[in-house]
């Protein structure tokens, strides 16, 4: 399989400068609230995760997703995407990276992470999550060297099915951050893990669709010329059938809410009197992540041009973010009920608290994205993951 990397075009060091100014402008952003204090966010005692915490938990499901392609190549036997997994596990590294990097900076004192990787809580979720987020980088590191450099040999298809079932591991990991949560009694249902993997499967393949856009134009290259036809219609077919499944599991979450007495009200607030959330569940996720992408995925019309896939994925994408903004910030904003049956007169608690991200925290969320841009730049340039054969025959 003959791949190759990529040259110092324009292209690439325009998005290389632009990853870094991201990523530059995320790190001043953390020395700000670092030296400020959290006053200069929009967090508060009743909602102390904010955006930059839910583009992060974002930035890792999309981590586990991305390996969509290289799965299909090493586990499921389709070898049409065979030479696009190299890209698919170093994506898979740089948006992990990323993330991992913007949820350190969210901690408010970085420096306190030695802490976390020296001190294990075993009967913490988010202690084990660090072993399993560190498992995946490295299975998945060892997975491209094989797939880069011995494609033929044993051990990447056995690295790859391993990769592939440690994926839903770190995936149902992240679910379960938000479903054991029970002082926040909206997010603590065990659907959340499905519909984690869910959305980590429509997620990553439609992330995996606009790098490696991103990844073409670094090269200077026509969009998707490493793609036959024939395998972007299977592209297209298989994200509007995991945006579908997605949806299914959402719609399932929110109907299994409205028939259970305890979250009804949650229901009704996150559906209809939530104010920015039910605008985010309806209009972010419903049209814009899965109404409209599937309306460009499905219709012939639509499927002439390379542009509209990359615009479903956009909206999945995009979607895909309203989604999680809604998981983990509305059940926060949402009073809790921290004494049932009882009456509690601090005017404090059962009150719907205000939330509104700032620019920093704006910031300090994009710095993970230009993290992981950084890294996948850097790594087409450096390691052969593109393929080189079709784009010679066009």
């Amino acid at each position: 399989m003959n791949q190759q990397r990529v040259s110092n075009t324009k292209g690439f060091l325009c998005m290389l400068g632009l990853s870094v100014l991201l990523f530059l402008l995320g790190i001043w952003a953390a020395w700000q609230i670092e030296s400020g204090g959290h006053i200069l966010t929009g967090m508060n005692n009743s909602v102390p995760w904010g955006f930059s915490l839910t583009l992060a938990t974002f930035l890792l499901v999309a981590a586990s997703g991305v390996l969509n392609v290289a799965s299909l190549s090493s586990v499921f036997g389709k070898q049409d995407y065979k030479p696009l997994a190299s890209f698919s596990c170093l994506l898979a590294l740089a948006l992990l990276a990323g993330g991992l990097f913007t949820l350190m900076l969210d901690l408010g004192r970085p420096g306190q992470v030695f802490l976390a990787l020296t001190r294990f809580n075993w009967t913490s979720v988010f202690s084990i999550n660090i072993v399993i987020y560190a498992v995946f980088f490295g299975l998945v590191g060892l997975y491209l060297l094989f797939t880069c450099f011995a494609p033929q040999s044993g051990g990447a298809s056995v690295l790859g099915f391993v990769s592939f079932l440690w994926r839903l591991v770190m995936t149902t990991g992240s679910g379960c951050v938000f479903a054991v949560l029970a002082g926040r009694s909206a997010m603590h249902s065990a659907l959340l893990l499905p519909l984690f993997i869910a959305l980590s499967l429509s997620l990553g393949l439609a992330m995996y669709i606009i790098s490696l856009h991103k990844a073409q134009f670094a090269a200077q290259r026509p969009f998707f010329a490493t793609c036959t036809d024939e395998l972007t219609g299977r592209m297209r077919t298989l994200l509007a059938v995991l945006v579908s499944i997605t949806c299914y599991m959402v719609l399932a979450l929110h109907l299994i809410g409205l028939n259970s007495p305890a979250l009804r009200e949650f229901e009704r607030f996150a559906l209809c009197t939530g104010g920015i959330f039910p605008t985010l569940l309806w209009g972010g996720f419903g049209l814009i992540g899965t109404a409209i992408p599937l309306i460009l995925l499905l219709l012939p019309q639509f499927r002439a041009c390379n542009c509209w896939l990359l615009a479903a994925a956009i909206g999945v994408t995009l979607g895909s973010l309203a989604l999680m903004y809604v998981l983990v910030i509305a059940p926060q904003v949402y009073p809790v009920e921290l004494f049932p049956g009882k009456i509690v007169t601090d005017a404090f608690y059962g009150q719907t608290a205000s939330y509104s991200a700032t620019a920093l925290e704006w910031l300090v969320g994009l710095c993970g994205l230009g993290l992981a841009g950084i890294v996948m730049l850097l790594g087409i340039r450096i390691v052969p993951v593109l393929p080189a054969s079709t784009l010679d025959n066009k």
